[in-house]
């Protein structure tokens, strides 16, 4: 397992976008992006926002994984804004489910 570097930009359309630098293992984050799973990141652009979606290739830059470089970022807890790690998955079930409200 291998530690990387990466940048994520996600664009909400006319909310807004999220931005963030996070560590994540190499083999998670194409995990991540091949299963399409939708992202629940709430009502991070303000009241009624509900922002959630697939992350994208395009929606993430892998920075490095350079060791001394994820050092340094550990070290220093340099890790900022979103990371969709640390946010919920939502199943299409669930989605379905509130549709029906």
């Amino acid at each position: 397992m291998k530690k990387a570097l990466y940048k994520f930009h996600f664009d909400c359309g006319k909310n807004g976008k999220l931005y963030g630098l996070f560590l994540a293992d190499e083999n998670k984050v194409k995990e991540l992006i091949e299963s399409k799973r939708n992202i629940y990141f709430g009502q991070v652009l303000g009241e009624k926002s509900e922002v959630m979606g697939p992350i994208e290739e395009n929606d993430l830059t892998f920075i490095t994984n350079d060791e001394k470089v994820i050092a340094v970022v550990e070290y220093y807890d340099m890790e900022n804004g979103f990371n969709p790690f640390d946010y919920d998955i939502v199943n299409d079930d669930d989605l379905k489910d509130s549709d029906d409200t």
